[in-house]
């Protein structure tokens, strides 16, 4: 039985990329031949409506089908609720409603931080990877996806205010550990984004974090630089890749993805780096 990679973004600081990232790693995956759900799990419904679809106006979200854990109402295909764009990956949406769910949780007895876990062991067989979209806080929705999840990526903005947040991340991330809800939880690593390389804030605040996780967590060599593009593309329901493709954060998601699956030649990549080169040529 085919079982997949599941992978939490998350960072309760909002405004680091967060959603951008879930939806460039996932397209970026699925240009590798890759299956690939993305679960949007913030009320806000960014990367669903970051991917072109009309939050509001749907009959079912995530917050459906984790109302059907709860109620242990498991009679329903794998695909129920799941959308399809048109850039290759599925997408589980969300919307407001989400937020309501908090209280619904907290309110079980047994197994509150493992709802979004059971779900995703009854459809994880059909795909090779599951992305979550964590919202930019450390709630119990939030907990349920780490609890769910194999590794997590912690995409963060390289300024003095993101220090103290990623810290609480890692001790809840410990926590998880220490309480044996997800004793197998691993830190894929720290992805800068919003990145001017430029600037002395970046430079000083990369070298604070360097220092004190470098050598325990792995910081990833690709970084997200800041481009209007970036923040353009979601109002287009496009990622980066289908707006920008030969802009610069869409080489910098390629050389990230590539990062993460441990490739350091790819075929796609290079084809794009040398029509760039070509054109300029030209």
């Amino acid at each position: 039985m085919k079982m997949s990679k599941v992978i939490a973004i998350a960072n309760q600081k909002g405004g680091v990329g967060k959603t951008t990232t879930a939806i460039n790693l996932g397209i970026g995956l699925v240009k590798k031949g890759k299956r690939v759900l993305l679960i949007d799990l913030d009320p806000q419904g960014n990367a669903t409506q970051g991917l072109g679809f009309d939050a509001d106006s749907l009959d079912v979200t995530v917050t459906t089908v984790l109302r059907k854990m709860i109620s242990k109402d498991y009679l329903f295909t794998k695909d129920y609720g799941i959308l399809e764009h048109s850039e290759g990956i599925e997408l589980l949406p969300s919307n407001i409603e989400l937020s309501v769910l908090e209280t619904e949780l907290i309110s079980l007895l047994f197994k509150r931080e493992k709802v979004l876990q059971t779900y995703i062991n009854m459809i994880r067989d059909e795909y090779d990877y599951i992305v979550i979209d964590c919202m930019p806080s450390l709630n119990l929705i939030t907990i349920n996806a780490l609890v769910a999840a194999d590794s997590v990526i912690i995409p963060l903005h390289a300024q003095y205010y993101s220090v103290r947040g990623l810290e609480q991340l890692l001790q809840t991330i410990g926590s998880i550990r220490e309480n044996g809800l997800n004793s197998e939880l691993k830190i894929e690593g720290i992805l800068y984004t919003c990145v001017n390389d430029r600037t002395t804030s970046f430079r000083d605040v990369k070298e604070i974090i360097d220092q004190a996780y470098g050598e325990s967590i792995r910081i990833f060599k690709s970084y997200i630089p800041r481009a209007v593009t970036a923040e353009e593309s979601p109002s287009y329901g496009q990622s980066i890749y289908t707006y920008d493709e030969k802009g610069k954060v869409s080489d910098a998601y390629a050389r990230f993805t590539n990062e993460l699956l441990g490739r350091k030649f790819d075929y796609w990549y290079m084809r794009c780096r040398i029509r760039k080169v070509m054109i300029k040529c030209h």
